[in-house]
């Protein structure tokens, strides 16, 4: 039996080792078409710097529009002034012509009148003749002459009023003509406006339209362009985004863990709304084995936990527990860590912890949070710091901790409704959608108030619990984290540059 395993095992060894050099051509395949995604990224974003550029361009385009636009403007502004000149000399002519009709009537009048005098000139010259024939006679009868020349006399003065009167006559005669004259000149003065605005005006106005009308239509045509090129550009990085998205998914799915390869006992750790946490063994290693039972295996959950999972392989860190793998098939998802000894809730609910136990801790904790929220390209938000979440380790005589479900927290509150215990250490914006790394410097500082006064966490007796904290550098610290301004909250580096000045060594 010793010389058969003996045989086997260099068999074994080669077979691991091909599929060892095949995972790596792969991997090599995959990095090699991953680059090339990339350039073809920033090819292009170049593309979309350049066509950002002529979107400058297109700027200037329409800020000539503008140009062109207010320049039309003015020219329609000087075309209604000179429409209300034209008016204002229509009402001047309709004025002139109206006088004309009245003078016109007044010459009509004198003419009559004239007949009138005429006629009472042919009278008074028949009269006359009278006159003289009864003057011949008027020397038999000498009354009679002297009665009749006092008539004579009267007719004089009659006489001289119609002197006067053709004299008024020809003044309303030169009126007429002076009115007359003006209207001509005021004919004249529109026919001449006229011509001006039909001939030059209107024709250098309507070629600047035209030129304006082009260079907007050419300017329009260059933005529809511009738009076309635009929407190109981004349906080209859209499917370069989603090649590089698939590429990396395939890349960073090495966590995930075939079911058959994973023994679950029946000692139970721990059971929550969510699932239950087993002891099991894992390639001969004993480890923790978390079953969410109830995640419901949805199209949007499926991606949201792969996510999940692939940013919990990729974090490694001394205070953190460490993400083995976890199953990616149709049952329900098994996640498995290493195996700690207890939690920290566990231990409170067992005793008091001495204020080195604390400080030690919680720097603990303090520094796998700060190692989150540093991650590249962004911050990890672990969204579910309890105590129940910090789980504990022997070294020598002393306690050290560390941080667990990074990977799973978000998993588990994006599918299901979170058990009361948890939201005792949410901060006030924890169910909003303004939520940043401070949600977890406000749990840390409930976490650390609770260590202090070994209490479950009440929101309503916040305060009252803050007060019982004895260490003034232990209560300034909590009061800090729980500010209820997520601005007005330390970091967690401050918060581990606070801990550390206080002479708290690991």
């Amino acid at each position: 039996m010793q010389d058969l395993r003996e045989a086997i095992s260099p068999r074994r060894a080669a077979e691991l080792q091909r599929q060892l050099m095949d995972f790596r051509r792969r991997e090599e395949n995959f990095q090699g078409q991953l680059r090339e995604m990339q350039e073809r990224e920033q090819d292009l974003q170049r593309q979309l710097r350049e066509f950002q550029e002529r979107d400058q361009n297109s700027a200037e385009f329409q800020q000539r529009e503008e140009n062109s636009q207010r320049e039309l403007g003015e020219m329609r502004q000087r075309e209604r002034n000179l429409q209300s000149q034209l008016r204002e000399l229509q009402e001047r002519k309709q004025n002139s012509q109206r006088h004309l009709t009245e003078f016109q009537h007044r010459e009509e009048n004198s003419q009559r009148e004239l007949r009138e005098i005429k006629q009472r000139e042919r009278n008074l010259q028949s009269k006359l003749r009278q006159l003289q024939e009864r003057e011949e006679n008027s020397q038999r009868h000498p009354t009679e002459f002297q009665q009749r020349e006092a008539n004579s006399q009267r007719q004089l003065t009659e006489t001289r009023q119609l002197t006067e009167f053709q004299q008024r006559e020809q003044n309303s005669q030169t009126q007429l003509s002076e009115t007359r004259q003006q209207l001509i000149n005021c004919q004249e003065q529109v026919a001449e406006l006229q011509l001006s605005l039909s001939t030059a005006q209107l024709t250098e106005f309507q070629q600047r339209e035209e030129n304006s009308q082009r260079q907007l239509s050419e300017t329009r045509r260059q933005l529809i362009n511009c738009q076309e090129q635009v929407a190109e550009l981004q349906l080209s990085l859209s499917t370069a985004q989603l090649t590089i998205n698939q590429l990396r998914s395939q890349e960073t799915r090495d966590w995930v863990i075939p079911r058959d390869e994973i023994q679950i006992t029946e000692k139970c750790l721990g059971r929550g709304g969510w699932g239950s946490v087993n002891e099991g063994t894992y390639c001969g290693c004993t480890v923790a084995v978390k079953e969410i039972y109830e995640l419901i295996l949805s199209p949007h959950n499926i991606p949201l936990f792969e996510r999940e999972m692939n940013v919990a392989s990729k974090c490694r860190h001394p205070q953190l527990v460490q993400f083995i793998g976890a199953t990616n098939d149709e049952g329900s998802p098994l996640i498995v860590t290493e195996l700690m000894e207890k939690s920290l809730r566990t231990l409170l609910e067992q005793r008091q912890l001495s204020e080195t136990e604390i400080a030690i801790i919680s720097l603990d904790v303090a520094r796998a949070l700060n190692y989150l929220h540093q991650k590249k390209p962004g911050p990890i938000i672990h969204r579910d710091v309890s105590s129940a979440k910090v789980l504990l380790w022997r070294q020598g005589d002393q306690w050290r901790g560390k941080v667990s479900d990074h990977g799973s927290a978000y998993v588990i509150q994006q599918t299901m409704t979170l058990a009361p215990g948890a939201m005792i250490y949410n901060a006030p914006e924890a169910f909003t959608s303004n939520q940043t790394v401070k949600v977890d410097v406000y749990s840390f500082g409930v976490l650390l108030c609770e260590m202090c006064n070994r209490e479950l966490p009440d929101p309503r007796r916040r305060e009252e619990q803050v007060v019982l904290v004895t260490n003034g550098v232990f209560r300034g610290l909590v009061r800090r984290c729980l500010q209820r301004d997520p601005g007005a909250r330390p970091t967690m580096q401050e918060v581990i540059d606070k801990l550390e000045d206080a002479n708290v060594s690991s």
